[in-house]
């Protein structure tokens, strides 16, 4: 029994005409009476009556009818599986708290226009914690920034940007433009924690200058310590992207740290071999296109 002598069949069944059933189907008549025989002899049950030269459904031929529609409804539904899978399986998204506070909320909000119905699970964390949920599966695309390349991963470039040494305006740091060393490694500083990519990033620039850095704040939240700066506790590393809305509302200023020059790499990250499926490929697309506008405006 073959799905198509089970499309023939219920056809045969709407018109009770070989001749019609032949015409809708661009069949001949003797294929179409050729699939009715082999299937009731397949089965073992004459589904048709033959009555001068009509065909009439029998009441096996009824019952076989609901049984062959339920099972063609089935079949139809699992070769579109893979899309309706989509439809109710949440893309899981991994992004660094930079990335999270500035082009996820763009990103997502255009992603849900387009496919209002697909549910997303979200994690906005430090990239040790990224990295672990990669490695589970817990999660499909990582956007994070300074990941280190790593052959269960595969990287792509997604943007970049400076990183900055802030204090708050009126603050006592605030008096000078730059600092030399013996002046930096006084500060009270406000850093995130370690793991995370912009701690990672610091405490990379300042070992190469031989400094160790111990904070008077650590946060794994960037509110905290951009909030702590302004009330001039102490300086802060910001990415740019996050430092800029302060410095033009003259709550935060930037100030030089001598040899310390800071930059963020950031990508797009997935498990090696992981398969994209259409909406995930969209959603990437739209990450580098908001990243890509930013990038613009601040040329602008």
């Amino acid at each position: 029994m073959t799905i198509r002598q089970l499309q023939i069949f219920l056809e045969v069944c709407n018109h009770l005409s070989i001749t019609k059933t032949a015409q809708s189907l661009y069949l001949s008549q003797p294929a179409v009476s050729k699939a009715i025989k082999e299937l009731e002899q397949e089965i073992g049950l004459q589904l048709f009556d033959r009555i001068n030269g009509k065909i009439f459904l029998n009441e096996e031929g009824r019952l076989f009818r609901i049984k062959a529609q339920q099972l063609l409804k089935d079949f139809d539904s699992l070769t579109h599986f893979s899309s309706v899978y989509e439809d109710i399986t949440p893309i899981r998204i991994g992004v660094s708290l930079t990335i999270g506070l500035k082009t996820l909320p763009i990103a997502i909000e255009i992603f849900k226009k387009k496919y209002p119905e697909t549910p997303l699970k979200i994690y906005a964390e430090n990239i040790e914690q990224i990295q672990e949920r990669l490695l589970n599966g817990d999660i499909d695309v990582a956007f994070t920034e300074g990941f280190e390349s790593n052959q269960l991963f595969d990287l792509e470039f997604l943007s970049t940007y400076p990183i900055i040494c802030v204090c708050g305006t009126n603050s006592p740091w605030a008096q000078k433009k730059k600092y030399k060393k013996e002046e930096f490694i006084q500060f009270p500083f406000l850093l995130r924690e370690k793991g995370s990519s912009l701690r990672d990033v610091f405490d990379r620039s300042t070992k190469k200058e031989n400094i160790e850095i111990v904070p008077l704040l650590e946060s794994v939240n960037t509110e905290v310590l951009i909030t702590n700066a302004i009330y001039h506790m102490g300086v802060t590393i910001l990415p740019m992207p996050l430092a800029k809305k302060e410095i033009r509302n003259h709550t935060l200023v930037e100030i030089k740290l001598e040899n310390i020059t800071m930059q963020s790499t950031n990508y797009i990250v997935t498990l090696q071999g992981k398969r994209k499926n259409v909406k995930l490929d969209e959603l990437i697309t739209i990450f580098k296109e908001v990243e890509s506008d930013f990038k613009d405006n601040e040329k602008t």
